[in-house]
């Protein structure tokens, strides 16, 4: 690590300008000093580096943390699946999949496995079983029709590819979508729909 190319820098000086601006809320702090840059070579430096060397800005936020808001969102959602989604509801954690996961049966006794995810500004819900999307890429079910893109994401809103405000909207809406899709599956227009729409 340099401070200045050639000289070394304190891995306790890097970490305090990176708390230092964390605790300040600025990710890329306007004083040269208070910066980290790194070279194309993948030399750190911090302070100013003007030297003839292309540097990269360094985001100088947090490492994967949930806001203050994203956790109490996690812990209302937490309470809500407890009490009122199906017993088997599980939130799962991985790096590019966090969600919740909920099987239904309908009033026309078919099953349905969704997953319910924050997308960053609302919640989505994708069909996991049956495949019914496969309907869709096929033409066999009509996309609009049946409120299913081809990628099994559920039509959850009026505007295109948009969910609902919260997890008890999605999963409430994806269980009316479910009892929908059993007619259209049977030959009938979704139920649930305003004519023309």
């Amino acid at each position: 690590m340099s401070g200045e190319p050639g000289n070394p820098s304190d891995l306790n000086e890097l970490r305090d300008i990176i708390r230092q601006a964390q605790s300040m809320g600025a990710p890329y702090p306007q004083d040269p000093a208070a910066r980290i840059t790194v070279g194309r070579d993948g030399k750190i430096y911090r302070g100013d580096q003007t030297g003839d060397e292309p540097v990269s800005k360094v985001h100088h936020g947090t490492f994967a943390a949930l806001s203050r808001r994203a956790e109490r969102r996690l812990a209302e959602d937490r309470r809500f699946a407890r009490t009122h989604m199906p017993e088997g509801t599980v939130y799962i954690d991985e790096p590019d999949v966090r969600g919740w996961a909920y099987s239904i049966t309908t009033e026309l006794n078919e099953r349905y496995t969704l997953f319910a995810f924050f997308d960053g500004r609302e919640y989505r819900v994708k069909l996991v079983e049956p495949a019914l999307e496969q309907l869709v890429r096929r033409k066999i079910v009509d996309a609009h029709d049946g409120h299913l893109y081809p990628d099994g994401t559920i039509c959850l809103s009026e505007t295109r590819g948009a969910g609902q405000p919260t997890l008890e909207e999605a999963f409430s809406k994806s269980v009316l979508w479910a009892l929908g899709m059993g007619f259209v599956r049977n030959g009938y227009r979704f139920p649930f729909a305003a004519e023309g729409r």
